[in-house]
């Protein structure tokens, strides 16, 4: 006798063996799912993680880019991401290597250019070409700035002014203008070539200018702009002006108000021009400060000039002070000043009285 087919049997081992393929299909995804999971993904150095290994890096006493002056922490990014590159242990420095660092070297340079950063404390010096004061003042006066000099008749205030015009030009190749007042340009050359001052060769290299103007015509001029003192700057490319002198243009003004307005707007318009500028002054600086429109709050530096009397000796000395400059440690002694062959010259180990 045939023995029947069980199909209910049939049926769940077919059920079973599906529900076993199910399970099986299920630990594999989750097997995929866990090893997925699982595996490592490349750590991604971030640009302030940078920073901080950088700045680790710079504060380590063994590094030679930052023996001395040691680490601040106004440096720009620019100058950690350099620091790192630079590192004497080759391709990878501290843990990073040189592709990603300058991505972020190329990221800090963008914002820093735009916010303008510089290193703390870090200013641009213009060498005055007076021998024996650029070490006084950390290395000369601040690009830019503008400086009062002042002092009666006598004490060497113009020959100052063209000396730092003219070792501008011969040492520094900076293109000057000598704004003059009163003296005539037949009359400053003159009196220069005594010192070997060639002011006509470094005029026909557009390496220096005379512009001779009258105070009442200057004052047309401020209320123009600048009008051609402003276009010849900008053809010469001048970066040293010269002014002699803010006392013969402050004569002008009947009242101290309209003085001290127009001295005001005359600054402004020195500032925009970006020169290094000498301001001369024919009086004394306290007095410079009372008749002059209050001057000396408009300048970055004070420099007084002295032809003073030894009564015991009866000789006269010349000497300078330097009675403020701006973001510079200056000394604060009186310094004895000599006409040498070559120009003014400061001598600050001689003790004047």
């Amino acid at each position: 006798m045939t023995k029947g087919i069980n199909f209910n049997k049939l049926l769940k081992k077919r059920e079973g063996k599906k529900t076993n393929k199910a399970k099986a299909n299920q630990a594999k995804k989750k097997k995929s799912k866990e090893k997925k999971q699982t595996k490592i993904k490349p750590k991604k150095t971030s640009f302030n993680a940078i920073i901080k290994r950088a700045e680790k890096k710079l504060k380590s006493p063994s590094h030679p880019f930052n023996i001395k002056p040691k680490f601040e922490e106004n440096i720009p990014k620019t100058e950690h991401f350099k620091a790192v590159l630079e590192s004497p242990k080759g391709k990878k420095s501290s843990g990073f290597d040189q592709l990603a660092v300058k991505k972020a070297l190329a990221k800090a340079e963008r914002i820093e250019k735009r916010l303008g950063k510089t290193k703390k404390g870090k200013i641009e010096r213009v060498p005055t070409g007076i021998d024996g004061l650029d070490e006084l003042i950390e290395g000369g006066f601040e690009k830019g700035s503008a400086i009062l000099l002042a002092g009666s008749a006598g004490t060497g205030k113009t020959l100052f002014g063209l000396q730092f015009l003219y070792y501008g030009a011969v040492k520094y190749n900076e293109p000057g203008i000598f704004i003059s007042f009163e003296e005539e340009k037949e009359s400053l050359y003159r009196h220069s070539i005594s010192f070997g001052w060639n002011f006509e060769e470094l005029e026909k290299k557009n390496l220096f200018r005379v512009l001779e103007y009258k105070p009442h015509q200057v004052e047309k001029l401020i209320k123009e702009g600048g009008g051609p003192i402003r276009d010849t700057i900008r053809e010469m490319k001048a970066e040293r002006l010269v002014i002699d002198s803010i006392t013969s243009y402050g004569l002008l003004f009947k009242d101290e108000y309209s003085k001290r307005q127009n001295i005001l707007k005359f600054f402004d318009l020195l500032h925009k021009w970006g020169c290094t500028s000498i301001i001369i002054s024919e009086l004394p600086p306290k007095a410079a400060e009372i008749k002059e429109g209050s001057v000396g709050f408009l300048t970055d530096a004070i420099i007084s000039l002295y032809y003073s009397k030894e009564e015991e000796k009866e000789i006269r000395v010349h000497s300078c002070e330097i009675l403020k400059m701006r973001g510079t440690h200056h000394t604060n002694k009186l310094l004895a000043v000599g006409f040498e062959k070559n120009g003014i010259k400061i001598y600050p180990q001689v003790e004047v009285f």
